[in-house]
C-alpha cells in the first residue's frame, strides 16, 4: 500500500505545479488519487482561497463513492463527482486530474478537436485528437457522465489509450496510472496546443511554411526511446576510468561489466531488504 502522507503530498505539490505553470488557476482546478479502495482528493477552493498552497491536512480521503473515511465530505471539491465516475468506470486509472490549461483550453474554446502533432503528444497520448465533450454545467453529474463516454471512445479506437478530454470554455480532465501521468497528459496536450497557436502567429498563411509531419512513427518506433543503447562500436579501443587501456565489446571486459551488474544488483537487493 502506498504511504498516505506520501500520496497527500503529492496532490499538494503537483496542485502548486500545475498553478505556477499556468495549467490550471485561482478559479478552479481539482485533483484525486486512487489507492486500493481509498480515493484521496483535493478540497474545494485550493485555488481561490489559498493559491494552490494546500496542506496535507486538508486533503479528504473517501471510499470510491464518496462516503468519507477522513475530513468533512463537504469540503470535497465540487467536481468530485466526475473524479468518482472515472474511477468506477477505469479501473486501470490511478489518479486524476482537472486543470484549465490556457492553451489547450483555446480550442476547445473554438469548439476545435485538438491534432497530436507535437512529437512528445504522440509518443504519450498517440495519433487520436484530443477532442470535447459539449457545454454542461460544471460539476454536474452530466459533466462526468459526458466525460466517460468520451473516455471509452477513445478505448474504443486504440486499447489503454491515455485519456484526456477538453471542456469547452471550462478545462480539461485527465486520467492516468498515477499522478504523474495525469499530469504529464495536461502538460504535453497544452504545449501541443501551444505550438499550434504560436505558429500561426508567426506564419499566418506563409505559403513557404511548411506545417506538415515528415514521418510518421509508430508505437513500436516510440517504445525503443526506453531501451539502452550501445554508445560504441565493438572493437574501440578507449581508455577506461580505471586508466586501462581497453577494447570496447571485448569479451574480458563484457564477463567483468556482468559480474560488476550483478555484484550491484545484489547491493542494491540487501540494502532495499533493510529499509
Amino acid at each position: 500500500m502506498a504511504n498516505i502522507k506520501n500520496i497527500r503530498k503529492s496532490i499538494c505539490e503537483i496542485g502548486k505545479i500545475l498553478f505556477d505553470r499556468e495549467l490550471t488557476d485561482a478559479s478552479g482546478g481539482n485533483i484525486s488519487v486512487r489507492d486500493g479502495d481509498k480515493i484521496y482528493i483535493s478540497p474545494r477552493r485550493a485555488g481561490h482561497d489559498n493559491q494552490w498552497s494546500i496542506d496535507e491536512d486538508s486533503i479528504i480521503v473517501t471510499d470510491l463513492c464518496k462516503v468519507p473515511i477522513t475530513g468533512d465530505a463537504m469540503a470535497i471539491t465540487r467536481e468530485a463527482s466526475t473524479h468518482y465516475y472515472i474511477y468506477q468506470n477505469f479501473p486501470d486509472t490511478g489518479a486524476v486530474i482537472h486543470a484549465h490549461p490556457i492553451f489547450l483550453m483555446s480550442f476547445g474554446a473554438a469548439h476545435m478537436d485538438l491534432p497530436a502533432i507535437s512529437e512528445g503528444t504522440r509518443a504519450i497520448l498517440g495519433e487520436q485528437p484530443i477532442t470535447n465533450i459539449e457545454e454542461v454545467v460544471p460539476g454536474s453529474n452530466d459533466q462526468g457522465d459526458k466525460i466517460v463516454k468520451n473516455f471509452k471512445g477513445r478505448r474504443k479506437i486504440e486499447s489503454g489509450a491515455p485519456l484526456i478530454c477538453g471542456i469547452p470554455f471550462h478545462g480539461t480532465f485527465a486520467a492516468g496510472a498515477n499522478i504523474n501521468d495525469a499530469f504529464l497528459y495536461t502538460e504535453v496536450a497544452n504545449n501541443c496546443a501551444k505550438i499550434l497557436i504560436y505558429r500561426q502567429t508567426m506564419f499566418g498563411g506563409n505559403p513557404e511554411a511548411d506545417f506538415s509531419i515528415h514521418k510518421r512513427f509508430t508505437k513500436e518506433d516510440f517504445i525503443t526511446i526506453d531501451q539502452s543503447k550501445d554508445v560504441c562500436t565493438p572493437g574501440y579501443v578507449y581508455r577506461d576510468a580505471f586508466g586501462n587501456e581497453t577494447e570496447y565489446g571485448s569479451s574480458e571486459k563484457d564477463d567483468q561489466r556482468e559480474t560488476i551488474n550483478k555484484i550491484t544488483e545484489e547491493v542494491l537487493k540487501k540494502l532495499q531488504a533493510k529499509k
